[in-house]
C-alpha cells in the first residue's frame, strides 16, 4: 500500500482486500473464515460514518441534502458488509474457541477438592 487512494479503499472495503493476495489465491473456506472475522469491523466503519452524516444532516445547520443522501449510503454500506458476514458466518462455521484456561487460586490448598468452590473443607 504505497498510495493514499490505496489506503482509503483498504480501509473502508472488504473486496479490495479478498482480489489482493494472499486472500485472492486462496481457498473459499479461507476466505470465507476472513469474511467472517473482519467484515464486522468494516460494517461498524460504515455504520459510524453514515449514522454520524445523518445525525449531522438532521441538525438544521446543515440543510444538505448531498451528506443525508451519502449518510444513507454509508448505513447501506455498512448493512452490505455486515450481510457479507453473516453470509460467511453460514459457510465457515462458528469461529473456533479456546477451552477455558485453569487459573490458580490463592485461597485454595493443594488438597481442595478442585470442584468445590464454596471455600469450605
Amino acid at each position: 500500500m504505497d498510495s493514499w487512494p490505496r489506503r482509503f479503499i483498504a480501509y473502508w472495503f472488504a473486496l479490495w482486500h479478498l482480489r489482493r493476495p494472499p486472500l485472492a489465491t486462496a481457498s473459499a473456506q479461507e476466505r470465507a473464515c476472513w469474511c467472517r472475522d473482519h467484515c464486522g469491523t468494516f460494517a461498524g466503519r460504515w455504520f459510524a460514518l453514515g449514522a454520524g452524516l445523518w445525525l449531522v444532516f438532521s441538525t438544521p445547520f446543515v440543510p444538505y441534502a448531498a451528506v443525508g443522501i451519502v449518510g444513507i449510503v454509508g448505513l447501506v454500506m455498512g448493512m452490505w458488509h455486515i450481510a457479507w458476514q453473516i453470509l460467511a458466518q453460514g459457510r465457515a462455521g462458528p469461529p473456533p474457541i479456546e477451552p477455558p484456561a485453569e487459573f490458580p487460586r490463592p485461597d485454595r490448598q493443594a488438597d481442595d477438592d478442585p470442584d468445590r468452590d464454596d471455600g469450605k473443607p
